[in-house]
């Protein structure tokens, strides 16, 4: 009786040994993020090592640091950092330290940087933007009524923008409506955009701003058309000449990554990278010549993303069978681009 016992005994503890493997193989997904783009640290920092933080954060514990060219695997993007595979965990990388990133599904993995906007609002009332989904956060930029800005989720009551290169987050409570951008393509038309996108500007009322946000204003309306099937959109022709006559005025703007004061059209570029931010999130629009301002792109966006004008270009080209149009909105730091479906 007692061999029974123990054998009996034995052969339950065989299968509860045996039921929690098959559980610890069926879930292998919760262990291991997902790769989405393969890629390298940065070459063009050859005499120094970039560092793989514990956090999104240069205060944390750094966990480990990699010379020139070393191969990378990318699982997170966000506005200032990247998440690489450190064995079973994540750190994180500054996202200008990181190089040539290739989608390993180039099928359904979104060119590297896009920042898919799920929604968009208008301002019926003063509004901040929060550095963090708390109220007694830092406020990053005070809204008023007519600013529009549009969302890349929300969450637990609070709507989640880039702003700079950091998130920014407003409480939905104080939005009298939060729009949704189309689901798909086929679902856009003449009120409800196909993809939309702003950037964040200085609001500061020195000569030199004043200036620039006068030339946003311009350029954006300079930009607002129509593109038929196959037609192209060649930036610097259809918002420039940057000019006096055209409404230009001088202000500072980078030149080879120089900052250079006295430009007439300066902050043009920040219209040209803010629609092609919205151009990312369209596969029917292909972008025919982009090149960003230097190594360390630009402070009002994400790096990577941005989309130089004047001494160089931005253009496109409309590859769906229906004709977009293209419009903006300056107001109050917020520079907001959307793009529709005419029907």
């Amino acid at each position: 009786m007692k061999n029974y016992r123990k054998s009996s005994k034995a052969k339950r503890l065989l299968l509860l040994a045996l039921v929690g493997l098959i559980i610890v193989s069926a879930l292998p997904a919760l262990a291991a993020p997902t790769v989405l783009y393969n890629a390298k640290i940065s070459t063009l920092y050859p005499n120094s090592t970039t560092n793989v933080y514990a956090e999104a954060d240069l205060d944390s514990k750094v966990l480990d640091n990699f010379k020139p060219g070393h191969p990378i695997q990318i699982v997170e993007v966000q506005p200032n950092f990247v998440g690489i595979l450190m064995g079973s965990k994540v750190g994180y990388v500054l996202r200008h330290r990181i190089q040539d990133p290739v989608a390993l599904d180039f099928k359904n993995t979104p060119k590297f940087g896009t920042a898919l906007n799920q929604y968009f609002a208008t301002m019926s009332q003063t509004v901040d933007i929060k550095a963090a989904p708390n109220q007694n956060s830092e406020t990053l930029i005070t809204l008023h009524e007519g600013a529009q800005i549009g969302f890349l989720d929300v969450d637990n009551g609070w709507a989640r923008t880039i702003f700079k290169r950091q998130y920014g987050y407003i409480d939905t409570r104080q939005l009298a409506e939060l729009n949704m951008v189309a689901a798909s393509v086929e679902e856009g038309n003449e009120e409800t955009p196909i993809a939309v996108y702003n950037s964040f500007y200085d609001i500061s009322q020195s000569e030199n701003n004043i200036n620039r946000i006068n030339n946003l204003d311009v350029g954006g309306q300079r930009m607002s058309k129509t593109l038929a099937p196959g037609q192209q959109l060649d930036f610097n022709n259809e918002v420039g000449p940057f000019r006096a006559s055209n409404g230009y005025m001088p202000a500072g703007a980078l030149v080879d990554g120089e900052l250079v004061f006295d430009v007439y059209g300066g902050g043009s570029c920040q219209v040209s990278s803010t629609l092609y931010n919205v151009i990312l999130q369209l596969s029917g629009l292909t972008v025919l010549r982009r090149a960003p301002h230097g190594v360390n792109g630009i402070k009002y966006l994400p790096h990577g993303v941005d989309a130089s004008s004047g001494r160089l270009n931005l253009v496109f080209r409309n590859d769906y069978d229906f004709p977009i149009y293209i419009t903006s909105h300056v107001q109050d730091g917020s520079l907001f681009v959307a793009i529709y479906r005419e029907v």
